[in-house]
């Protein structure tokens, strides 16, 4: 009698033990979401492609370390910029994250995140001037470097007075060209975004050299991640998970991996 009480002791353990290994298994063959992150291509230091083709970026990091802790699968895919909105509207993208500032009319449209960065068009110039640039006065006489067609030239053209006070204006065709004749003393002053300012004179070891001052063309903007209107559980998750990363250091981290200093917004 005891044996058989005995037997059916180990049959009941041994249904039970066989019951949550089974129920482990699936849960762990359960497919893994996707999410899609749509992003201008060539768009440095946030997204753009390397030599190899492969996506890089401080955003593209930031992304994959937020994915990763939220077990999501996650594709990059470029997009036209212009057509950002129609193309999280449409489903083909689930977020946009690459330098996207926050602006009243794309909240219309867009649920955002809290802002994790913020940027502006600043004042470049040498260190070691003997003449400082210190604000908009010191720039009267000055011969000042921008890129062709940019956010830069749009407000040096809707501020007249120091338009009209400069010595001369040099447009490139990009930031980082301009940044290269003010190394070289080709020109007094470059004005670009403050983010990939921070970004070239990082990456070209170029901190005792160029100089990033305090002056602002306009005001500064929040960036943030930015979502479909209705998807308030993803965008929470995000939130959360970059919430976390900002505690523990580690967006700190892809910062200076970045930028050479950190410049997370700690909210």
């Amino acid at each position: 009698m005891k044996i058989k009480i005995l037997f059916m002791i180990m049959v009941f353990m041994l249904s039970i033990f066989s019951g949550g290994c089974g129920e482990q298994s699936a849960k762990d063959n359960e497919p893994q979401k996707k999410v899609v992150v749509g992003l201008d291509e060539s768009f440095p230091p946030f997204g753009f492609k390397d030599d190899s083709g492969k996506f890089v970026g401080f955003d593209i990091d930031l992304a994959k370390e937020t994915m990763k802790r939220l077990n999501y699968e996650v594709e990059f895919k470029a997009i036209d910029w212009a057509n950002k909105q129609q193309e999280l509207d449409s489903g083909n993208i689930d977020m946009i994250w690459n330098g996207l500032e926050i602006t009243d009319e794309r909240k219309e449209n867009i649920l955002f995140t809290k802002p994790y960065l913020n940027s502006g068009l600043i004042v470049f110039t040498l260190k070691n001037r003997q003449e400082k640039i210190i604000d908009k006065n010191s720039l009267v006489g000055k011969i000042i470097g921008l890129q062709k067609d940019s956010t830069g030239e749009m407000h040096l053209n809707n501020d007249e007075n120091l338009k009209n006070s400069l010595q001369e204006i040099k447009l490139y065709a990009d930031a980082p060209n301009a940044l290269e004749d003010l190394k070289n003393g080709k020109i007094d002053a470059a004005i670009c975004d403050e983010m990939n300012g921070i970004y070239y004179i990082f990456q070209h070891n170029l901190k005792n050299d160029i100089e990033v001052t305090n002056i602002f063309i306009g005001e500064k903007g929040d960036i943030a991640v930015g979502f479909r209107k209705n998807d308030t559980a993803l965008r929470d998750e995000v939130q959360k998970t970059l919430d976390e990363m900002i505690k523990d250091g580690t967006a700190k981290k892809i910062s200076e991996q970045w930028f050479g200093e950190d410049l997370i917004i700690k909210n």
